[in-house]
């Protein structure tokens, strides 16, 4: 292998295990901390911090000669792989003492930095620290002997600007390890062995560092700096920053433009995942989206056309802007996604070009990555902590656009100054057309369908909405109102304030749905008491059921749905039960462990109730936890499984079940009924014995015949990615 391309090979393979181990790290901790989809969001704002770490360290150790650079970075680095050795070996045990405290997102914030705080930040530092010994050995070896080139600007600084451009092959090899974990290694490979795996890859990683180190170490090295480059009037205000020491705003905008950047990801994330509609790996198109737009701005691809990507950044705000809040179909969600997708491309390729514009001459190489990354770790912790405390909904996806819209009419007015009136004129143009859409956007009534939003609650686990509408149920009816739950973007249960119908079941809860477990059950029909589980409770539709007699033990892990559920002025599902009703806050699969160790009287009839929208907590889909809920039933016990998802298709999983345990499994498909709030539903009834059900009007029975066989995922090793319906 030449030696040209070593070092890009070098910054590719440790970009590639920087990216490969976020999503592990994040799957790891997922089961422990109830599966949210904030566990990921709070991941990368760690991963920030993290990262703002590793610049500092490429920073100090940048200040040493080259061979003592090598030395200390190599011992570092051994001592990351017996850090990472470690945790793979420890990793069975930690897990069961995490998860248990009353504040998740500052929990999961300290796993990140204990569990992989050392590899993470060495492997942060990788681009900065090669780029910065090739800029030495550059100017060791051209110093003094190249002539300026037609800009007045000396080869050997030109040259060692391009080294920047090794940054986009860094961000190269994210974007492949970003695909590698979730498609490759996630469904195929262990838990266990993706640890270990990464601890050899890492002493891999180092030997090639360490091969590379000492073919820089060999190249003549000499510690004087280039003269300084010569002034022509060529030379534009645009080459100002290849000076000494850039301008002090210069400086400034290294920081605020990635800060932006990355709250503009974060902010489009949040939006689209809690805000429109929850989507298995749509985090994955974001974030690498985000990274090809580092790919495009710092391979100069962005740079010549910088107005151009300026004038669509400002198009996709409007764009964004229109979309944003306008209804909640299929085709809202499509128009989002676009318009965020779209703006998290375009936008950050004209922050990122802008960026790379500004890229300092070497000797400033390390304090540039420094301040960009202290400028991200800002961005995603105002985004992914600091705002879901102090808005209510996500207010943080209309002031990411703001700010960049900001930045872009600043870049048209510089553009106005500097000459380039072709380009400037572009922009003024394309703001128009986007102020245009946004007031549109504002003055338009929204189509709520008659929906008025009375509650909003926004926490660790996403958005809670309740709305209500007049309607009257049934022909001729008494009117009153309906109130709706909606957490994220997905309903989570309704109630008819009607006269005689506060207590009818609806969604997917009637017994054509949730409710055929509990009025099949022999207790039920006969009139015994009946002992019932709910895992994920809603508003407590599913408490319609409950009788005199009975008992209802309602799991809920997010404490604003809790509270939404037993706030009798909102619902009453809650506090109208006849019955014993205990309300459990916290993960439902490690309650029912608690309760399997303590051996508390096991359920007639348990109803799992967590996969029909919001991203589906992993842990409680696994071979190990239906092993927990049928240890938890009764011999003559019944276990509902609502498998209603409109991007999942979860039958093949739902017989999976069924063939990894032996028990009979009925697959139920139920229409839609909107004269008694009845959704269209798909539920999996799972029964170790047999008896005689009765299946009512409405309902068609799924032939598992036709439904094809997959293994049943584990704790260890399986995703949802089979199910998803692209």
């Amino acid at each position: 292998m030449t030696f040209r391309r070593l070092p890009a090979l070098v910054v590719f393979s440790g970009s590639l295990l920087l990216f490969v181990v976020q999503p592990m790290l994040g799957r790891t901790l997922l089961p422990s901390f109830g599966g949210t989809a904030a566990v990921w969001t709070v991941c990368l704002a760690a991963y920030q911090t993290l990262l703002l770490a590793g610049y500092f360290y490429a920073h100090l150790v940048a200040r040493r000669t080259p061979r003592r650079q090598c030395v200390l970075h190599l011992s570092m680095l051994a001592l990351g792989v017996l850090w990472a050795v470690t945790f793979a070996a420890l990793r069975p045990v930690l897990k069961t003492g995490i998860g248990n405290s009353g504040a998740p997102a500052f929990e999961v914030l300290l796993c990140v930095l204990a569990f992989i705080g050392l590899p993470y930040v060495l492997l942060s530092a990788n681009s900065t620290l090669i780029q910065s010994w090739l800029a030495h050995s550059i100017y060791g070896q051209e110093s003094g002997t190249g002539s300026p080139d037609q800009d007045g600007v000396h080869n050997a600084s030109r040259r060692g600007r391009d080294i920047y451009r090794l940054y986009a092959i860094s961000n190269l090899g994210s974007f492949v390890g970003l695909l590698v974990y979730p498609f490759l290694l996630e469904p195929c490979v262990s838990l266990t062995a993706q640890w270990w795996a990464f601890a050899a890859c890492l002493a891999g990683y180092t030997m090639l560092v360490a091969f590379l180190g000492r073919r820089i170490c060999e190249m003549r090295a000499v510690e004087t700096e280039p003269p300084p480059p010569v002034r022509s009037p060529l030379v534009t205000q645009r080459d100002f920053a290849f000076a000494d020491r850039a301008p002090i705003a210069h400086a400034m905008l290294w920081w605020i433009l990635p800060a932006v950047s990355v709250f503009q990801l974060n902010a489009i994330t949040t939006h689209l995942t809690q805000d429109v509609m929850p989507l298995p790996l749509l985090w994955v198109v974001l974030l690498g989206l985000f990274l090809l737009s580092y790919v495009l701005g710092f391979s100069g691809l962005a740079g010549s056309h910088l107005g151009g990507w300026c004038a669509a950044t400002i198009l996709f705000v409007g764009a964004a802007g229109v979309a944003e809040d306008k209804g909640g179909s299929l085709i809202h969600f499509g128009m989002n996604l676009l318009a965020g997708g779209g703006l998290c491309l375009v936008g950050g390729t004209f922050l990122h070009g802008r960026l790379y514009a500004l890229r300092p001459a070497h000797g400033q190489l390390t304090q540039y990555y420094l301040y960009g990354a202290a400028g991200g770790a800002v961005g995603g912790l105002l985004a992914s902590l600091v705002a879901p405390m102090v808005f209510r909904r996500v207010t943080e996806y209309p002031v990411a656009m703001g700010l960049t819209l900001l930045i872009a009419m600043l870049h048209i007015v510089t553009q106005w100054r500097t000459g380039q009136k072709r380009w400037a004129w572009a922009g003024a143009v394309a703001a128009v057309i986007a102020f245009a859409a946004l007031i549109w956007a504002a003055v338009s009534v929204a189509d709520t369908k008659g929906r008025t939003i009375i509650c909003r609650m926004r926490g660790f686990h996403g958005l809670v909405t309740v709305t209500e509408m007049p309607a009257s149920v049934g022909h001729g009816a008494t009117k009153g109102i309906v109130r709706e739950f909606v957490h994220g973007g997905t309903v989570h249960g309704m109630q008819a304030l009607i006269p005689g119908k506060e207590r009818m079941p609806t969604t997917y809860y009637t017994e054509t749905g949730g409710g055929f477990a509990i009025v099949n059950h022999a207790n039920y029909r006969t009139g015994r008491p009946l002992r019932v589980g709910l895992v994920g409770c809603g508003i407590g539709v599913m408490l319609a059921y409950c009788r005199t007699n009975d008992f209802y033990r309602c799991f809920e892990i997010s404490p604003e749905v809790a509270a939404v559920a037993t706030n009798p002025a909102l619902f009453t599902f809650f506090s109208g039960a006849p019955g014993k009703v205990e309300l459990v806050l916290g993960d439902a699969r490690k309650e029912l462990e608690k309760e399997l160790a303590r051996q508390d009287e096991p359920y007639d009839v348990l109803i799992v109730d967590a996969f029909t929208g919001d991203n589906q907590p992993y842990h409680i889909f696994t071979r190990e936890a239906f092993a927990t809920y049928f240890k938890r039933l009764k011999p003559d016990g019944l276990l509902a499984v609502n498998i209603s998802n409109w991007h999942l298709e979860l039958m093949p999983f739902a017989k999976s079940v069924s063939g990894a345990f032996d028990v009979s499994v009925l697959g139920l498909s139920a229409d839609k009924n909107l004269d008694r709030l009845a959704f269209g539903s798909l539920y999996a009834v799972y029964c170790r014995e047999p008896g005689d059900i009765a299946i009512p009007a409405g309902v068609r029975l799924v032939d598992f015949t036709d439904i094809p066989d997959v293994v049943m995922p584990t704790d260890e090793k399986g995703s949802f990615n089979r199910y998803v319906t692209w």
